[in-house]
């Protein structure tokens, strides 16, 4: 298994430690990844993962350089994950790139997506289809509706989890009162955390996943917030529901959006017309698989640190729960893992070179 260069992207090598806080990836992307975690506890008792991508770690090893930017990083290491089918295997290589600091969100939008396309038709892979989304387009949408605080914060929550919104949308409520969380809300910061104290100690004081009692004192909080928010306005409703069965060609996709912008009057002159130049470069470069490309705004990525491009190229003998390649933006996660201390632009994409031999193999065979 040979790592694959990424000369267009360039910068340096890096193989970040295999280790991390679980409480990483948990936060970044919920305990629906538990399942998938390799974890221990080291010796003071800290929860440790072996580091499931290489996003993640290369990333806080930028963070460790002092955030120097822009700067790009090319990688070629093993990731740990528990498989999603009986033929993938635990451990698994990755081969891809990191790119932080660059402002120029469009065209290193459209380097990262064609770099990572141009490594998978030089492998020689065919029956390839690219899928895209925006996840900045639904929070686009959200804003425009001039949601409550609350509400905006839910919806946009719920659209990171599979199926997460078509339930929210259904519902059309907040989700249930917690009696705890109720109670918390009620007294001062310090009363509220002592009494937090004492719930724990009855379940042996352990913090799941790494978590603070500080970060579980905020969960509640918002959990209290949600038993005193009313519905959500059936106008959103309306909106989002339709806004969440777009899809199609990237010119289909923009002329839906329109329609549904002018429909609803929802200012997203400025944000359409990002897509737009996207699109249109992609086109002008010919990049491979473009002309085939599917975009929906459902499209999205299993850890929520992506806000922005999603994408996957997927081979029609592997399925689309084994992609070929990946990737995407995701330029809240270093103010994220840096408390705020640092903010910096972010795009990257992975291949994995054992399902790019899988493919090729299943082309030999049908050859």
């Amino acid at each position: 298994m040979n790592r694959i260069e990424f000369e267009t992207i360039g910068g340096d090598w890096v193989d970040p430690p295999m280790l991390m806080p679980a409480s990483l990836p948990l936060e970044l992307s919920g305990e629906a990844v538990r399942s998938r975690l390799l974890t221990s506890a080291d010796a003071p008792g800290e929860e440790l993962a072996l580091r499931p991508d290489l996003t993640l770690a290369v990333v806080q090893h930028h963070l460790d350089q002092g955030a120097p930017g822009p700067a790009s990083y090319r990688y070629f290491g093993k990731a740990f994950r528990q498989p999603v089918s009986s033929e993938e295997p635990l451990e698994f290589y990755q081969t891809g790139f990191e790119c932080l600091g660059h402002e120029d969100r469009i065209d290193q939008d459209v380097i990262a997506l064609s770099a990572l396309c141009h490594a998978v038709a030089d492998a020689g892979v065919d029956g390839v289809q690219l899928y895209l989304g925006d996840i900045s387009l639904f929070a686009a949408v959200v804003e425009a509706l001039k949601l409550s605080p609350f509400w905006s914060d839910q919806l946009i929550r719920a659209f990171r989890r599979k199926e997460g919104i078509r339930t929210l949308l259904t519902n059309g409520t907040a989700p249930p009162r917690s009696a705890l969380a109720s109670t918390l809300a009620e007294v001062p910061q310090e009363r509220a955390s002592a009494l937090l104290e004492e719930v724990l100690a009855f379940s042996g004081g352990q913090v799941i996943g790494g978590r603070t009692k500080e970060d579980i004192l905020a969960r509640l909080k918002r959990q209290a917030e949600a038993g005193r928010e009313g519905p959500l306005d059936p106008r959103a409703k309306r909106v989002l529901s339709d806004l969440i069965q777009i899809e199609g060609t990237p010119e289909q996709l923009l002329k839906q959006l329109r329609t549904l912008a002018q429909a609803n009057d929802l200012d997203l002159q400025d944000r359409l017309a990002r897509s737009d130049a996207f699109f249109t470069m992609l086109t002008e470069q010919d990049v491979p698989f473009w002309k085939q490309a599917h975009v929906s705004v459902q499209f999205g990525r299993r850890f929520d640190y992506y806000d922005g491009l999603v994408f996957e190229l997927a081979h029609t003998g592997l399925g689309t729960r084994r992609p070929l390649a990946a990737g995407g933006r995701y330029d809240g996660l270093l103010s994220r893992l840096s408390g705020g201390a640092k903010s910096q632009p972010a795009v990257g994409g992975v291949v994995r070179p054992d399902r790019l031999e899988a493919a090729l193999h299943l082309q030999g065979a049908g050859a």
